[in-house]
């Protein structure tokens, strides 16, 4: 009997394997469908940069941002071309002349695509560079961190796990962090990345209901940021990872900032599927049109508080130079 049992117990992973396979294969391509047919019908429609008068909102800001991004971006080639840009300039033209441009909420896109304009203008006119479009390098500081600061800086965020819950965090310390993040680079400068943050104890609890892996900790969280990215901002097949690519940028430009600012944080996975981040979406009242990225917790961390050690790879692991040996 024995012997028979264990013939059992050896049999079973066997049988069962193909099936768990097969079932793992049907959720996978459900998920990509699922994830697609989002894409699909909430980014810019095909051909929208040439179709602005059916444009409106978010569609039409980023379709007019990525063009008039274009000409700020021209000025600054080492040596700009004399003329340039009629085909942009005409284009931004139409859509700022659009009907969707009258919006409420439309000021921001169509005051810099204007602003763009009138540089572009003047440079062909008379050769001037506004640096309002396209300030000088030299205006910045080069190397504001010498290595040791800049290193420490870096190597001292870790992501902490123990909060003191009787001390709030400062609301003005986190729109700075936010603020701060926007810097974060995006593609052609549409800045589809948004943060949703919540210090309410029960708003924190009702979000964090849906997250996995925080259970030992997030009851103690001062503050939860949602870091989301805004489909709409994107168009056609090639652009449909860009927002994962935005929001990652952000999310670590808001960790960084965070830390700066003297708060500890820890950046909350989000590998769920679309059911969850429905879910999601309902309990943190997270419009349909926006792709979660990830959750941060954030705070004064505790006296005494420790850090995961997580050890980093060597740098041999990581870097490559040139191309291999042949």
């Amino acid at each position: 009997m024995k012997v028979g049992r264990m013939a059992v117990v050896r049999t079973t992973p066997a049988r069962r394997g193909p099936w768990r396979s097969a079932r793992d294969q049907y959720e996978l391509v459900r998920e990509f469908l699922r994830d697609a047919r989002r894409y699909v019908r909430h980014s810019i429609p095909r051909g929208g940069p040439d179709r602005f008068d059916t444009l409106d909102g978010m569609y039409l800001d980023a379709a007019t941002t990525r063009l008039y991004h274009r000409i700020e971006k021209g000025m600054t080639h080492p040596a700009p071309r004399r003329p340039f840009g009629d085909s942009v300039a005409s284009r931004v033209s139409r859509a700022i002349a659009s009907p969707g441009a009258a919006g409420e909420h439309q000021g921001f896109f169509v005051e810099h695509a204007r602003r763009a304009l009138d540089a572009l203008d003047r440079w062909n006119a008379d050769g001037e560079m506004t640096d309002d479009i396209a300030p000088l390098g030299s205006a910045l500081p080069a190397n504001p961190l010498d290595p040791a600061t800049l290193a420490a800086f870096l190597e001292s965020r870790h992501s902490v796990r123990s909060y003191d819950p009787d001390l709030p965090v400062d609301r003005a310390v986190i729109e700075e962090a936010v603020r701060l993040a926007g810097t974060a680079p995006s593609v052609c400068n549409r800045q589809a990345a948004r943060a949703y943050y919540f210090d309410d104890r029960a708003d924190i609890a009702r979000v964090l209901s849906v997250h996995e892996g925080s259970a030992g900790f997030g009851k103690l969280l001062p503050g939860l940021f949602v870091v989301t990215y805004d489909l709409r901002a994107f168009e056609a097949a090639r652009e449909r990872n860009q927002g994962w690519i935005d929001g990652g940028l952000f999310a670590m430009t808001l960790l960084l900032a965070l830390h700066g600012l003297g708060l500890g944080a820890i950046p909350l996975n989000w590998s769920r599927r679309n059911e969850a981040s429905d879910l999601l979406r309902e309990k943190a009242a997270i419009p349909e049109h926006e792709n979660i990225v990830m959750l941060v917790g954030v705070g004064h961390p505790a006296p005494g508080h420790r850090v995961a050690r997580s050890a980093r790879r060597p740098l041999s692991q990581v870097l490559r130079i040139g191309m291999p040996p042949a």
